[in-house]
């Protein structure tokens, strides 16, 4: 009875929806997004057949893939990551900008927003081809680490803006905190199926740092060190769970083994492709 009434508290509360196939799925678009070049054939290791390869955008040292994933129905949209972890974290320039002028209390990182900001026109152009040639708007949007942060601020985008597409699901792995509580607010109102996926000790879901007011956004999803069993995190007000991934806070989260692995995918350019 005890079994029951938990499974319903859970179902309640939304925590148990996480699909593991689905971030099967993802977490090989987010690695094949540093192995694909605009004019790459799709057979690189992670590269499923069940999507359809239609190219890339590369601009100010990001690329971005794109193409249509036949299980789920879905276009898809996947954010490189940074090709040096290391030095990324330590040129990281911390400073909240504002630049929702119809919510102006709404703050995120600059630098994310930025690279953000200079891309997004670019994805709307290849995403309206994508739409009349899959007749679909439902979007699939994913990412790893720099990437995760991206993909997350052009979902708020396509949301907040009311934009003409769907955003059916984002997934992330190892995202940085993207934005001030606000922004969380805002972006928690908002009812999408939603996976921000942490492994163990990673050291880049702990930048930037919560005493300079950045927040997560909500369903995180913690996986143990072997990426053999995980926990659907309790993090729906706005607060991180410190059961999950803050429990190794404030010394012990600095791996980045833990990060450039995730569900027993090797991530980054030197990663599985």
């Amino acid at each position: 009875m005890l079994n029951i009434l938990f499974l319903f508290i859970l179902l309640s509360y939304g925590y148990a929806t996480y699909d593991q196939d689905l971030a099967k799925t993802a977490v090989n678009i987010s690695q094949s997004a540093y192995c694909m070049s605009p004019d790459s054939n799709w057979n690189c290791k992670t590269c499923d057949s069940d999507n359809i390869y239609e190219g890339s955008i590369v601009k100010n040292g990001e690329q971005v893939i794109f193409g249509y994933n036949t299980l789920y129905d879905v276009l898809f949209v996947g954010f490189r990551g940074s090709s040096n972890i290391e030095n990324w974290i330590s040129n990281l320039h911390v400073k909240l900008i504002h630049p929702y002028s119809t919510d102006t209390d709404i703050g995120v990182e600059k630098g994310f927003y930025d690279l953000h900001d200079s891309i997004k026109e670019d994805v709307y152009g290849k995403l309206d081809t994508l739409t009349d040639k899959y007749n679909t708007k439902n979007i699939l949007v994913t990412g790893h680490s720099l990437g995760a942060a991206i993909a997350t601020l052009f979902s708020f985008d396509i949301l907040y803006e009311n934009n003409n597409y769907n955003i059916k699901y984002l997934i992330t792995f190892g995202s940085p905190r993207v934005g001030n509580e606000e922004f969380i607010t805002k972006f928690n109102s908002y009812s999408i199926y939603s996976n921000r996926i942490t492994h163990y000790y990673d050291i880049v879901p702990h930048v930037p740092e919560e005493k300079l007011h950045y927040r997560h956004i909500s369903q995180e999803i913690w996986y143990n060190e072997e990426n053999t069993n995980y926990v659907v995190c309790n993090d729906t007000d706005n607060e991180e769970d410190d059961s999950c991934s803050n429990s190794c806070a404030p010394v012990r989260c600095t791996s980045t083994s833990d990060h450039e692995n995730y569900l027993n995918i090797t991530m980054g350019n030197n990663g599985m492709c």
